[in-house]
This record gives structure tokens, C-alpha cells and sequence, in this order.
């Protein structure tokens, strides 16, 4: 908890933590014994197997999350997995119960809830946003909800997602930039969820982002042609999209001012059929967007090659920029 204090104790005695409420938190020195360590006068029979059953739930339950709360000392990657909320198909379910409701508010709160109970900002991401777009989608495919119902819940969405970008991208570690990339869908899909989502993943790995809904045939150009990409993502989520996509990738490669840009596509239609990729002319494939920043670094060879390094340093500009541009009319 932010003010916490712990200092070490010699004698053995517990150490306090003042927290930001009127009683202090009392613990023991857990990151150094653990409770199985401990000279236990054990029982026999039920009473010994109860006493079992509590110091394992204590340790391998209860000790991580007031570890992961209180930030007291190292938290092993096992102790933060026993401490974090996992998110399930029923939180998906109740989530888009929440974001479709009258109240504008229920799916923030939904949100807050499980981010209280231990959820990961990058697991509300990719466990309960990405997902429940997705069914938002199939409920419009089916004509369970109609265009309308859809718009405005990923518009809630969205806005979470900007809510919630402060503390996600605080968890960036780099301090000089990658790359810059430019990410957009293709003209006629409507929803950039997805791609401002993965912008964030990217932007938190050191990229510098520009992202936005589908422009024009001549504004894309018109961006490539002035300003260096290193990488141009697309998101695509229908079939009939791909002849637009396959024409408009050629024709950026022609018009870059980087003559060696590199392509990587994302969506369903290209998890479930990779080789599409390689005819509508892209060079990579993100599955989700975790994997993006890996997979736009690992174009970064082809994208640089033949290229002096300090001519790229002096067009990547200031690390971190983010620039969102909105849909023109």
C-alpha cells in the first residue's frame, strides 16, 4: 500500500505497517519463514488435519495477497499468481450484461470490483475486454443486439480503457524508444477497440504510436509518404475486407518513405488462417496484444536494413509520444 514503512525487526518480532486506514497491519516477517518453517505442537486425527488444511491456506493464499497488497519485500511469480483474480467466461458474461445495461456506470464498477478483488489491469485487457467485444460481436452476427447496442457498449469500453491507461503504461521499463508504428483497421469496419488496445501494449514496450479509426486511401498515404514507419498494422475482421486490404498494403509499400516498412495484421480471420497473411501481402501475424510488441520488434531488422542507425534515432522523436486521431467525418 502506498506509505508503507516496513522496517526489519532483529528480535524476531513482528514487523508494522501503517496503511492508510486508522489500525495498523500486523505481519510477520513472511518473506523470510513461511509457516511450514515453524515448530507446530500438532494433534492427531481431524483437529491435526483442520490445522494442516489452515496453514496451507494461509500460506499459499492469504500470505500472497497481503504481500501483493502491502508490498513487503519480493513477491515471487508464484506468490503474485496466487494472489491475482483470474477472470472466467462468467465475468465476460456478467461484464456485457453490465456494459449493455441503462446504467452507464454498472461496467466501470464491474471493473473496479474485480481490480479490488486482485485482477491485473493487463488481465481486465486481455481476459475481460478483448473477450466480451468479441461476444458483442457475435450477438450482432446473431441478432441478439442490434448496431446501436453494439456502438455504445464498446464505447464504454473504450472509455475503460482510457481509464485504466495511466496504470498500465506506469509499468513501462524502457527509457529510450523501439520503433514507431502506425496502427489503423481497414476502410468500412467501424470499431478500434482493438487496435487502441494493442497501441497500449506497444506504447508500454517503447513504441512510439500513432493509432486511429480507417482513414482515407489518400490520408494513409499521405502519413507514409512523410513521416518514417517502421511497421503498419491493420486490423481486420471480416473476409470480404481482405481484397481492400491486400490493395492498400501495396500501395503503402510503394508510397513509404521508408522503402523496407514491414506489415503485421491481427484479428480472428488470421488466427484461424495464418497463410492469409502472406497473400494479401503482410509480414507478420499478432494473435492478440500481448504478442505485438514481440512481433513488431522482430520486423525491426527488415525495417531498419541498409539504414544508418542515427538516421532512424532522429526520426523516432521523443520516446512515448501517443498520438490518437480522431475518425474524420
Amino acid at each position: 500500500m502506498f506509505g508503507a514503512s516496513p522496517s526489519p525487526v532483529a528480535d524476531g518480532s513482528p514487523m508494522v505497517i501503517s496503511g492508510p486506514g486508522p489500525h495498523p497491519v500486523v505481519m510477520d516477517h513472511l518473506t523470510s519463514r513461511s509457516l511450514s518453517d515453524r515448530p507446530v505442537e500438532r494433534g492427531s486425527g481431524r483437529s491435526s488435519e483442520r490445522l494442516e488444511r489452515l496453514e496451507r491456506t494461509i500460506e499459499n493464499e492469504l500470505v500472497p495477497r497481503l504481500m501483493t497488497s502491502h508490498r513487503v519485500g519480493p513477491v515471487s511469480p508464484a506468490a503474485a499468481a496466487a494472489a491475482a483474480r483470474t477472470l472466467s467466461p462468467e465475468d465476460v458474461h456478467e461484464f456485457v450484461a453490465a456494459v449493455r445495461s441503462q446504467d452507464d456506470g454498472r461496467g466501470s464498477q464491474f471493473v473496479r470490483t474485480v481490480l479490488a478483488e486482485g485482477a491485473s489491469v493487463e488481465a481486465v485487457y486481455l481476459d475481460l475486454l478483448a473477450p466480451s467485444a468479441r461476444r458483442l460481436g457475435d450477438m450482432w452476427d446473431n441478432d441478439e443486439c442490434d448496431f446501436v447496442e453494439v456502438t455504445v457498449a464498446l464505447g464504454r469500453m473504450q472509455r475503460l480503457l482510457r481509464d485504466l491507461s495511466q496504470v498500465f503504461l506506469a509499468e513501462s521499463g524502457h527509457a529510450e524508444p523501439v520503433g514507431n508504428i502506425l496502427l489503423t483497421c481497414v476502410p468500412g469496419e467501424q470499431h478500434t477497440l482493438g487496435i487502441i488496445m494493442v497501441g497500449e501494449f506497444l506504447l508500454r514496450d517503447g513504441w512510439r504510436v500513432l493509432v486511429g479509426a480507417p482513414w482515407t486511401d489518400s490520408d494513409l498515404l499521405s502519413m507514409v509518404a512523410t513521416e518514417w514507419y517502421d511497421v503498419i498494422g491493420f486490423s481486420v475482421g471480416t473476409e470480404s475486407r481482405l481484397s481492400v486490404l491486400r490493395r492498400d498494403i501495396r500501395r503503402l509499400k510503394q508510397a513509404s518513405r521508408n522503402p523496407n516498412v514491414q506489415v503485421m495484421v491481427g484479428g480472428q480471420l488470421f488466427a484461424a488462417e495464418p497463410s492469409v497473411a502472406e497473400q494479401v501481402g503482410a509480414n507478420a501475424i499478432a494473435s492478440d496484444a500481448r504478442e505485438a510488441p514481440s512481433v513488431a520488434r522482430s520486423l525491426l531488422p527488415a525495417a531498419r536494413a541498409g539504414v544508418a542507425t542515427s538516421s532512424t534515432a532522429e526520426e523516432l522523436g521523443e520516446y512515448g509520444q501517443f498520438r490518437e486521431a480522431l475518425r474524420r467525418e
